[in-house]
Parts: structure tokens; C-alpha cells; sequence
């Protein structure tokens, strides 16, 4: 069962709906979306004092840079951040970084890749590989790739077209709640939506047609659920149970059994990077696969 503190804030947000609001599809939602650029959340001045950040720009983009203050690096992650490919990185996604980097040594880049509705998925994976490329050819040594919701579903794509091209991989993945199949069209998920205070399944659908644009929805490149995952790394993958994403994360499990999955019954969508009891422990884990899978 999940804890108090796990109950009470998944009961607010039911309740009040202030996060579903901003993934409802409806006459406001491109408005939140507009509204969510003017409102774009960096790292904070109280972040930068607790961990080492800096910023730099690639084609245009803002990229981040977390690392400890101390300088003792476990090891090497590349981040994709959550969104529904509409909405940028918010204050929980720098809170979840600055925890790994300064509780667990972990040294972060964090690059904001291009959204819809101002940029397609095609737009978006070929800003995202050109990235890749750099970041590969500038960070020797080893590193995991990862990300939460739509990140984990880009970051999957990433994965899966690197590996066609024959580029350097990450040694591991680690997916968070994943987005991996933009139709939401799963049965389950309709008996799930009542429980999930963040997501609804129209909104979700609204914002993956605004991102998919001209592709079909079970292209890869928005899709990876449907993609080719042979000769894969090794992969950690958390799901929730009050999470319309949840069968994503389970058909992922089914197609590749040697996955590492970790699910919480009752857990709303993305709690692995919040401030909760089970968050903590889920990144306490994240941080010994990390370190497992960089040598140190």
C-alpha cells in the first residue's frame, strides 16, 4: 500500500485537478501549453547553491549541466525530461536531478529538446539525435540514458535509432513511467483514468496527435513500443498503478523479459522523481544501477 504521504497528495490533486487540467484535451489546452512557455521553470538560485550547474546552448536549445559540488562523480546520466512533448521541465524534474547529483553523485545533462506544437516528432528526434552525436563524441567514457514519461518514450527512440546508426550506446536505460505508445488506445486504460491524478486519456491523445503531426502513431520515432529493441542495453523501468501509462510499461516488460521493472500498486504517474518515501528508495535504485552499469 502506498504511504500517507503517497495517499494524501494523489487525493489532492483528484480532487482539485490542477494537474489534469493541464493534460485535458479542450479549448484551454493550447492555452496552458502557451501559457507553460512564459512560465518555463530553470534550476533555481537554491539549486545552484546546492549543486554545480551550468547551462550552454546547442542549435539553438538550452542544455544543462549537474554535477556535485565535491567533484566525486559515481556516475553518468543523460536526461530526457517528461511532458507530454508539450510542456517543459518543471521544478520536480531540477528537484529529482539536484537529489541524484547531490545524494547520489550523479553527474547529470539535461538538454530541452524542441516541443509541440512548434515542433513536430520529426523536428524533435532529429534535434534530439544531432545531440546525441555530440554529447557521444564529447563524453568519453560510459553513461545511461534516461527519462520519465515522454522523455522515456524519447529516450527509447533516441536508443533505437542511434542503435540503427551504428552510433555509441548508453550501457544502460533507465525509464520512468514511460509514454511508448501515443495512441493510448490500451483497454486498460480506460479503468485506470479515474484513479490517475495527472493524466487523462483524451489529453493525452490530444497532445500526441500535436506532437506526432504527420506520422502515424505507431512509428517508432513516437512509438518505440512498436520499434525494433533487439540488442538493447539493460534496462531499469518503473511504473504505477494509478497510471494511464501503466500497460506501456507492462507490454515493454512482455516484449523483453530480462527488463528489471519495478511497479507500485496505488502510485500516481512519474512517482519515481518525486519527494515521496517510495520515490526516495525508487532513486536510491536508479542510483546503484547507475553505478553498476558505469564501472564504479
Amino acid at each position: 500500500m502506498p504511504s500517507l504521504t503517497a495517499r494524501l497528495i494523489a487525493s489532492f490533486f483528484r480532487m482539485t485537478g490542477s494537474l489534469r487540467k493541464r493534460y485535458s484535451d479542450g479549448p484551454d489546452f493550447l492555452k496552458n501549453i502557451e501559457r507553460s512557455r512564459v512560465e518555463q521553470r530553470y534550476p533555481s538560485a537554491r539549486l545552484h547553491k546546492r549543486v554545480d550547474i551550468r547551462e550552454r546552448s546547442f542549435e539553438g536549445r538550452k542544455v544543462f549541466g549537474l554535477a556535485p559540488k565535491d567533484g566525486k562523480v559515481t556516475g553518468r546520466m543523460l536526461y530526457w525530461h517528461g511532458g507530454g512533448y508539450v510542456y517543459p521541465a518543471v521544478d520536480v524534474h531540477w528537484q529529482f536531478l539536484a537529489h541524484m547529483v547531490e545524494e547520489h553523485g550523479v553527474e547529470v545533462t539535461a538538454p530541452l529538446y524542441p516541443l509541440a506544437p512548434e515542433a513536430s516528432a520529426t523536428e524533435a528526434v532529429h534535434w534530439a539525435m544531432n545531440f546525441y552525436r555530440e554529447f557521444t563524441a564529447h563524453h568519453a567514457g560510459p553513461f545511461i540514458m534516461a527519462g520519465d514519461s515522454a522523455g522515456g518514450g524519447l529516450c527509447a527512440a533516441v536508443l533505437q535509432q542511434a542503435r540503427g546508426d551504428g552510433l555509441i550506446l548508453p550501457n544502460a536505460l533507465i525509464l520512468v513511467c514511460p509514454w511508448l505508445d501515443l495512441s493510448v488506445s490500451h483497454p486498460d486504460q480506460m479503468a485506470i483514468e479515474p484513479l490517475d491524478c495527472v493524466l487523462t486519456i483524451n489529453g493525452a491523445r490530444a497532445a500526441g496527435r500535436l506532437y506526432a503531426r504527420e506520422l502515424p502513431l505507431d512509428d517508432p520515432k513516437v512509438s518505440p513500443l512498436f520499434g525494433n529493441w533487439g540488442g538493447c542495453p539493460p534496462i531499469l523501468l518503473f511504473g504505477g498503478g494509478d497510471d494511464i501509462l501503466l500497460p506501456d510499461a507492462r507490454r515493454l516488460k512482455e516484449k523483453l523479459p530480462f527488463v528489471d521493472y519495478v511497479e507500485k500498486a496505488g502510485m500516481m504517474h512519474d512517482w519515481p522523481i518525486f519527494f515521496l518515501r517510495e520515490s526516495r528508495a525508487a532513486q536510491a535504485r536508479m542510483a546503484e544501477f547507475i553505478q553498476a552499469h558505469n564501472g564504479s
